[in-house]
């Protein structure tokens, strides 16, 4: 069992590491349309982005996005659809914690998305679906969804 980092270690370790994190993107059946959620903390308060958070000590990441899923959107989804999409390099300026930048090793997959029953945790007071070419999408999500669909391209594209 995974123990849960209390607050102020969070804080302390935030102030002097990378944190590492796991996101979700999800997609409708035709790939066109991504599900992002506006976020209510900072970094990027008030922006449409993808969920996510960070891995437990001996987590899997694919658990971890699982988990994600469930405790933050309410979704319960299965490991067997996630496509995993890459590592990102995040950083803000600021974060949830006055004073600290934020500063993140994100790991990221897709996942399509069939029907919505979706519960949003204190993060996430909104979400709406985005065309993929929209051009106001944050450049995170752009350069995640450039990646996820070269990926998915790679597992859909019959080998020779």
């Amino acid at each position: 069992m995974q123990k849960i980092l209390p607050l102020e270690k969070y804080k302390e370790l935030m102030s002097i590491a990378p944190i590492a994190t796991v996101d979700v993107l999800f997609f409708n059946k035709e790939k066109t349309k991504t599900l992002l959620f506006k976020r209510t903390n900072e970094p990027l308060k008030g922006v449409y982005f993808s969920m996510g958070g960070r891995i437990r000590k001996g987590e899997k990441f694919i658990d971890c996005a699982v988990r994600q899923v469930r405790e933050e959107v309410g979704l319960h989804i299965k490991k067997s659809g996630l496509v995993f999409g890459g590592v990102q390099e995040e950083i803000h300026k600021n974060s949830a914690f006055k004073g600290i930048s934020y500063h993140a090793v994100g790991i990221f997959y897709g996942y399509i998305l069939e029907g919505e029953n979706i519960t949003l945790d204190a993060q996430h007071n909104e979400y709406r679906w985005f065309s993929v070419t929209d051009k106001t999408l944050h450049p995170f999500i752009k350069t995640k969804l450039k990646s996820l669909f070269q990926n998915y391209h790679r597992y859909t594209t019959p080998k020779r």
